[in-house]
């Protein structure tokens, strides 16, 4: 496997070794992030789809950040590789849902099926990614899926929905898609600091804000009446 540049240095914890741990720590923030925002939505209770796609986004991307840097970076040493791939799969679906509720968000102010056709390439997309990523057991299938995904489907609808409707709830989509292309270019660029906070350390913080801006946009559509009660 292709070392990381400028990783982590190895630590010692009460006698166990940490691997990455600042790349762990800033995983976790991302989980906190996404805690934090289920948390929140779910003191709600509403009823409407789009509502419970959201929150279902947040606790799966939640658990799916605290694996990666628990089991993916930190212990994976004590693991098989393969340990990685519930990760990856929750992570995937966590998209896939944060996709399916801006299509849904959306389903008034489009062609019918313009809305069964994304809502079936959904599928097929989220499939095949998944399948790929583990035949290959590259995670940059994991994150084409989600550059997709975010800046795609979320960025394409959100985008639209606030051209149409003035929805405030839609510019905090656009500010998470900006944060998440910025965290893209990192990841993908190698884009390091030092050892200390390399091109995953950065890109964790900069998804951590994308999920922030998520949240503020969640909150504000979930509480439309026009729309949220789909």
């Amino acid at each position: 496997m292709e070392p990381i540049p400028y990783q982590n240095p190895s630590i010692d914890v009460f006698g166990i070794r940490v691997d990455e741990p600042v790349t762990m720590i800033t995983d976790v923030l991302v989980s906190i992030v996404c805690f934090y925002a289920y948390f929140k939505l779910n003191k709600l209770e509403l009823k409407s789809r789009v509502y419970t796609y959201y929150r279902y986004f947040f606790i799966l991307m939640g658990v799916a950040t605290f694996l990666g840097g628990v089991i993916g970076h930190s212990f994976n040493y004590a693991l098989s590789v393969y340990w990685k791939i519930p990760g990856w799969y929750i992570s995937m679906i966590a998209i896939a849902l944060v996709e399916r509720a801006s299509i849904l968000y959306s389903i008034k102010l489009i062609e019918k099926k313009y809305a069964t056709f994304f809502t079936w390439l959904n599928l097929v997309e989220l499939t095949f990614f998944m399948v790929v990523s583990v035949i290959t057991m590259n995670f940059y299938f994991v994150v084409g899926h989600s550059a997709y995904g975010i800046m795609v489907v979320v960025g394409g609808f959100q985008t639209y929905v606030y051209y149409r409707t003035r929805q405030k709830g839609s510019i905090y989509f656009m500010y998470a898609v900006f944060w998440s292309a910025m965290g893209a270019v990192v990841f993908l660029n190698k884009l390091a600091i030092s050892v200390w906070f390399n091109h995953l350390d950065i890109s964790h913080v900069l998804m951590a804000i994308s999920a922030w801006y998520i949240y503020k946009g969640a909150m504000l559509i979930v509480d439309d009446p026009d729309y949220s009660r789909r």
